[in-house]
């Protein structure tokens, strides 16, 4: 019985169809690997610029919000003398390309007194006669968008409430040293600003 023998140009056929068979499923084992290493890095590394789609929800990494402390009309001021309040404000700023909607409500911003450890005073403790809202808001890229201030009365806060109506105690004065930050729809001011009141 004779033996069959493929002819050389079958055999080279056959070698080339394996090689890309091969070569096929090495790079399709690479793109495999390559997008869990990106998506692990995703996960570990939530700082890397995102994905932006103009007139989407802003991401965190696209926003920058700022705490500011001053007087009723937005002017920074660092000492308050015994018969002034504090005003605070926040500005928040699109640091990406597109423009993105943030809500920037009642209903999710808030402010922290602390001095050194002690946590003095959170605005989540206050008991609003009107209910929180949500106030969604286009943010264009690089165009800073601030609330209006509202006035801090130099008492702590509790469950109890955050305001002298509430019966809350005043805090101490004579150059006592305070630190403001504003959190914004889950992202904490970069900032801690200080002040002192006299």
């Amino acid at each position: 019985m004779q033996n069959y023998q493929p002819r050389p140009s079958v055999i080279w056929a056959r070698r080339v169809i394996a090689l890309l068979v091969l070569g096929g499923l090495v790079w399709g084992a690479v793109a495999i690997v390559g997008g869990v290493i990106g998506w692990v890095g995703g996960l570990i590394n939530p700082n890397k610029a995102p994905n932006q789609v103009a007139g989407a929800d802003c991401q965190p990494q696209q926003v920058r919000v700022e705490a500011n402390v001053g007087n009723a009309n937005k002017e920074y001021q660092g000492a308050f003398n015994p018969e002034e309040y504090p005003y605070f404000w926040f500005t928040v700023t699109n640091t990406g390309t597109v423009e993105c909607k943030l809500n920037v409500g009642s209903s999710v911003t808030y402010y922290r007194v602390k001095s050194g450890n002690d946590n003095i005073w959170d605005s989540k403790d206050c008991k609003l006669e009107a209910p929180r809202e949500d106030y969604p808001t286009i943010l264009k890229p690089n165009v800073p968008v601030a609330n209006p201030p509202s006035d801090w009365q130099r008492v702590r806060s509790s469950g109890d409430g955050c305001s002298i109506a509430d019966g809350q105690p005043t805090v101490g004065a004579g150059g006592a040293s305070y630190l403001l930050t504003a959190e914004v729809n889950g992202i904490i001011s970069e900032n801690t600003v200080q002040f002192v009141l006299n």
